[in-house]
């Protein structure tokens, strides 16, 4: 028997659909994860016979819908860590006096100080280089340039990230122990530790012999020891959250978005006239002087955030 073009689309349909059960069997699929499968079916999927394709069946758009009712997307409105509580613990034991902190303790320090105040991605930090000029060290803050075979993930011929730079808490307060969430002061503390350790031009290096370089997972599983023992609820702590966290406390204390976008090198349409727009310096000390700002400007706020509109750029 011949079998009709019904029975063909049925077919098509009920093959696509087998790949589908886990979301509905419990085995936690989320909808965007489906519909990545459809689009790698699609890919080689030749359409149904009455014209429509995975992208524009109807009764696929159905099945993709009624899943994204079952099982809604939660989207995380607030982190489950305060970075407030992280960096206060950062001044005490483990980490401080740093001259009796260990090695691996210094490195967790400097790693989350350096990413929380640049915002940069796991692969940027990844791709610090302690290579010639590579790491400058200037009146008033430190200038980073990853290695130049990294290519960022969002870098394009008409978007290049910017160098990384991060001011000293002494060009925003006088307090003797506010130095100790300074990234300035850790990193050099760490480059001094390291020197004669190193067996790599990676800047973040593994805190026991042979000191290899850090691989991208190990920095992710670092900053992640670091925020979880501050995490509330269920939600699992993730190493992408520092860069979120960080661009939110900087836009609460008043930094333009524009400065934001710059510093943490995210590409939008108006990003590369912004950046023409403003102050370059100014605007790059302004957001690492903001984050960094937290825990030195208001302590008697709980989040560690200054008033909306009182920030000051420095």
């Amino acid at each position: 028997m011949v079998p009709t073009e019904t029975d063909t689309a049925a077919c098509c349909l009920c093959d696509t659909d087998s790949r589908v059960p886990p979301l509905t069997l419990g085995e936690g699929k989320q909808v965007s994860t489906i519909r990545n499968y459809r689009s790698a079916i699609a890919a080689i999927h030749q359409g149904f016979p009455d014209g429509s394709t995975l992208s524009n069946n109807p009764y696929i758009a159905q099945l993709i819908k009624g899943m994204a009712n079952r099982r809604p997307q939660i989207r995380r409105l607030a982190p489950s860590w305060g970075l407030s509580a992280v960096l206060h613990a950062l001044a005490g034991p483990p980490y401080e006096p740093m001259a009796n902190a260990s090695l691996a303790a210094l490195t967790k320090k400097t790693l989350f100080l350096v990413a929380v105040a640049s915002a940069r991605r796991r692969s940027c930090l990844h791709a610090l280089s302690t290579k010639q000029n590579h790491i400058r060290f200037e009146g008033h803050g430190v200038r980073m340039v990853p290695d130049p075979s990294f290519i960022a993930k969002n870098q394009t011929l008409t978007f290049l990230p910017g160098d990384i730079f991060i001011p000293e808490i002494k060009t925003m307060s006088s307090v003797a122990e506010d130095k100790r969430w300074c990234p300035v002061r850790a990193l050099k503390w760490y480059l001094n530790k390291t020197e004669k350790l190193r067996q790599s031009t990676s800047l973040f290096i593994i805190p026991r012999p042979p000191y290899a370089a850090a691989s991208k997972d190990t920095l992710s599983r670092w900053l992640v020891e670091i925020i979880r023992p501050f995490t509330s609820g269920t939600s699992r702590p993730r190493a992408h959250d520092v860069r979120g966290v960080a661009a939110s406390t900087a836009l609460f204390a008043g930094i333009p978005v524009e400065d934001i976008l710059k510093a943490a090198a995210w590409k939008t349409p108006t990003t590369f006239v912004a950046c023409y727009l403003t102050d370059t310096l100014h605007a790059e000390a302004a957001f690492g002087s903001a984050v960094m700002r937290g825990p030195v400007g208001n302590r008697s706020h709980p989040s560690g955030l200054p008033p909306s509109g009182s920030a000051t750029r420095c």
